[in-house]
């Protein structure tokens, strides 16, 4: 089994093509990257915790070849341990695949146990709501989509990509209650969820204006009226928003820092069910990645703490 035909197969199978569209892409990227520096034609059994960190040193240097091409940019520890997890799950997936005759694809794997590199200190931005008013301030400046983008993505918690592909055939007026469809979702996770007084009340205002029901965007494409605003159109957006403000964007992203702040706020409620208000299929990553600490809650946590009854 060499690599490059287990890139081939992998990419091939119905669990690769189970993910989103986008996903997919991202995940051929990372693969083609680690194959072409390791050697299409290398044996799968010949790899070794010195080839993880072979690849981690060319790539933080920016001297990996990447498909024939010598990269220039050097990357951090997160990028180089997405492109080994690119590999890692193509190994997993071999181990459980079996051929017509019975066997396995693949008999071990020959990473097994090897540390991936980690970023010791990842950029996590958190959006204060100070930054937030002042952005909404200064939105209707730019697009009156633009202030009704930050109000839903700063009450509900969710991407940007599903906030933008909502249709007005989701959101239920007079239940209060939003539905979060699977396709717009990064894990293909669908919901439905309460909506606040405020997202309703902006939405109604927003649909009143442009008149628009049923199986059409909640933010039309300036370009076309049936197909949502671009990403990159709503970043844009959201640059000029920040320097009209006299703000400076976060290092490391634009619209996650509100995600962060959504779910920093809401520390102290039960982790599964901010969990599944926000839209994290997985406690750990919410934990892990967008809930942070603070001052007032360390603060809390030391001067008042829930005193133990005793033993009956």
């Amino acid at each position: 089994m060499t690599i490059g035909l287990l890139a081939s197969l992998y990419n091939e199978s119905p669990r690769h093509l189970s993910k989103k569209e986008r996903t997919r892409r991202d995940d051929v990227r990372k693969l083609e990257r680690v194959v072409a520096f390791l050697g299409a034609t290398r044996d799968v059994a010949s790899l070794s915790g010195s080839d993880v960190e072979r690849y981690t040193m060319a790539r933080r240097k920016g001297q990996a070849s990447i498909i024939g091409v010598t990269t220039e940019k050097p990357v951090k520890n997160r990028t180089i341990e997405a492109d080994l997890l690119a590999l890692s799950r193509a190994l997993h997936w071999a181990m459980r695949e079996r051929t017509r005759t019975g066997e396995r694809l693949l008999k071990e794997n020959p990473l097994f146990g090897v540390k991936l590199p980690k970023e010791k200190n990842p950029t996590r931005p958190v959006m204060s709501h100070d930054e937030y008013l002042q952005l909404l301030v200064v939105a209707d400046r730019i697009n009156p989509l633009l202030k009704l983008a930050l109000v839903v993505a700063e009450g509900t918690g969710r991407r940007i990509s599903a906030v933008r592909n909502l249709l007005w055939e989701d959101v239920d007026f007079p239940n209060s209650k939003i539905r979060w469809r699977a396709e717009n979702d990064k894990k293909g996770h669908e919901q439905v969820v309460p909506m606040s007084d405020v997202i309703g009340g902006a939405l109604l205002a927003q649909r009143n204006v442009r008149r628009a029901i049923g199986n059409t965007p909640v933010f039309p494409s300036p370009k076309d009226p049936l197909k949502p605003c671009s990403r990159h159109l709503l970043d844009d957006w959201l640059r000029r928003a920040y320097g009209i403000a006299e703000l400076h964007p976060h290092p490391g992203g634009l619209w996650h820092p509100i995600r962060r702040k959504w779910v920093t706020e809401r520390k102290g409620y039960p982790v599964k069910d901010v969990a599944a208000a926000g839209g994290w299929r997985y406690e750990q990553t919410m934990l892990r990645s967008y809930q942070h600490t603070d001052a007032e809650t360390i603060l809390r946590v030391v001067l008042h703490p829930t005193q133990r009854l005793a033993r009956s």
